[in-house]
C-alpha cells in the first residue's frame, strides 16, 4: 500500500479515536471541521469512506475540530507507522 494513503488512513483513525474519547458524534466533528460546506456531515462521510489520501487543509481542519495540535498529531501518526513497519531505508 502507498505510504501516503496509509498515513491518511491512520490519520483518520487517530481523528476517530479522539472523537470517541471526547464522546462526540460524527456530525459534531463534521460541523466543526467543515462549517462552510453546504453538507458538512456528507463531506466528512465522503472523506472517511473514500479510501483516498486526505488533503492537507482537510486534515488540519479535522485536527482542529477534535482540539488536537495538527503537527503533533502528524508526528504521532508517523511514529506509530514507523513502529509497525520498522525504520525507513535511507534514500526512500
Amino acid at each position: 500500500m502507498d505510504e501516503a494513503l496509509l498515513f491518511s488512513q491512520n490519520f483518520l483513525d487517530a481523528i476517530e479515536a479522539a472523537r470517541i474519547q471526547q464522546g462526540r458524534s460524527h456530525s459534531d466533528i463534521a460541523r466543526a471541521a467543515f462549517p462552510a460546506q453546504r453538507d458538512p456531515v456528507g463531506t466528512y462521510r465522503k472523506l472517511r469512506n473514500s479510501g483516498r489520501t486526505v488533503k492537507l487543509a482537510d486534515a488540519y481542519r479535522l485536527a482542529q475540530a477534535v482540539q488536537l495540535d495538527f503537527a503533533s498529531l502528524c508526528w504521532q501518526v508517523s511514529q506509530a507507522m514507523r513502529a509497525t513497519t520498522g525504520p525507513v531505508a535511507p534514500g526512500r
